[in-house]
């Protein structure tokens, strides 16, 4: 599942890498409403991890269960289901922190150089 260019260790690297971005710059505000069971923090390492490897929203479940090493990466308690990882992900705000995401992927100590580019725009029936 995992594309031959990027190994279970590579991967490790670019979610702790994550770790030290999103801290600074990615904060979950939270507005009226009751409390999120997961934070935008780990839904977006969820995504990427998810895009990484290939993996869809549905197949998350059996993945991180094979996986359980990628549930402490991403500061996952449980998985959360498809639904709410497919709705989540279209609630982040792509556009401020894409340019921080790319930035970092350009030097990661131990790895060749990544290109990263995260798209916002949703194609949508018109």
């Amino acid at each position: 599942m995992v594309p031959q260019e990027l190994t279970k260790s590579d991967i490790v690297k670019i979610i702790e890498q994550l770790d030290k971005l999103l801290p600074s710059n990615f904060v979950n505000k939270q507005g009226r409403g009751r409390r999120k069971a997961y934070s935008d923090k780990s839904i977006l390492k969820l995504s990427i991890l998810l895009k990484l490897c290939d993996v869809s929203y549905r197949g998350a479940k059996n993945f991180l269960e094979k996986n359980p090493k990628y549930m402490e990466l991403l500061d996952l308690k449980n998985i959360p289901p498809f639904q709410t990882i497919s709705r989540r992900v279209r609630e982040l705000p792509l556009h401020r922190i894409n340019k921080d995401v790319v930035n970092l992927f350009l030097d990661i100590e131990g790895l060749e150089r990544i290109e990263l580019v995260v798209d916002s725009f949703r194609d949508q029936d018109l």
